[in-house]
């Protein structure tokens, strides 16, 4: 579970497509749409299709909205994120730097180039930018920044700072379900058995059962010694998710324990 999470969503609004509309009574006419609200709408649709894998076509509105409106934070952001889809680390690293001189202090800009960063070696850097975002007073989902700082942290072995941003992250969410199952997966490795317990219990008070809260709940109960509770979430795990990894590894582990 030691993977960056960039926030959800991207910090661009949608505008018409092609042109506006214009009311002005009967005789309303419609406007081209201005270079910036065209490149806009262009990085929009980009984003959509990289959440359809189809980075073609994500490309290909990438490259008209830049065309459109290079000096578009939003558009550079969305250009980072497709190169980084791609590989392309160079031109990645690129967008997200021209995305930060245009607005160095949008919260969006300044999470998801604090994710890049932390997901190509340069965690303290990454967690600065984030956590820089995170206190933004307008920024609208500030936990979302927390646990990715957090993350951030994990992966880079600074377990300290890690719990210490996935606790922020939940002080402003109680029921942030991503923050929940870290802190959770996070104090089991750290051998916190009795806390590990309790944050599985809260997160299955509050959200749906996936595979990974469950699969810690099996270990974090083993641990314990609470063989009736470590079983009833094995048949869970099994029952209700068969075909993950985490079944694999249960399965795996009851062939060894015979």
């Amino acid at each position: 579970m030691k993977t960056v999470i960039a926030a959800l969503g991207l910090g661009i609004a949608l505008a018409s497509a092609g042109c506006t509309t214009t009311s002005t009574g009967p005789n309303s006419t419609d406007r081209e749409a201005s270079p910036h609200e065209a490149a806009t709408y262009n990085a929009q649709l980009a984003i959509a299709y990289m959440r359809q894998g189809n980075l073609a076509m994500a490309q290909e509105k990438i490259d008209r909205a830049l065309d459109q409106d290079a000096n578009n934070a939003s558009v550079q952001t969305a250009a980072g994120l497709l190169y980084e889809r791609l590989g392309d680390d160079r031109k990645a690293e690129s967008h997200y730097a021209a995305a930060m001189r245009i607005k160095p202090d949008d919260p969006d800009v300044l999470n998801y180039y604090g994710v890049y960063l932390c997901r190509n070696g340069r965690a303290k850097d990454g967690e600065k930018l984030i956590l820089k975002a995170a206190r933004n007073p307008v920024y609208q989902t500030p936990e979302m920044a927390y646990n990715n700082a957090g993350l951030c942290m994990r992966n880079a072995g600074k377990l300290d700072e890690a719990e210490k941003h996935f606790q922020q992250a939940l002080a402003l969410k109680p029921k942030f379900g991503d923050a929940l199952l870290q802190l959770a997966d996070l104090t089991f490795e750290r051998g916190r058995m009795t806390d590990a317990q309790a944050l599985v219990q809260r997160y299955l008070g509050t959200q749906p059962a996936n595979a990974q809260i469950l699969w810690i709940g099996v270990r974090v109960e083993r641990t314990l010694g609470n063989r009736a509770s470590a079983d009833a979430y094995a048949k869970r795990l099994k029952s209700e998710f068969p075909k993950t990894e985490q079944t694999r590894a249960l399965l795996a582990s009851e062939r060894q324990s015979g």
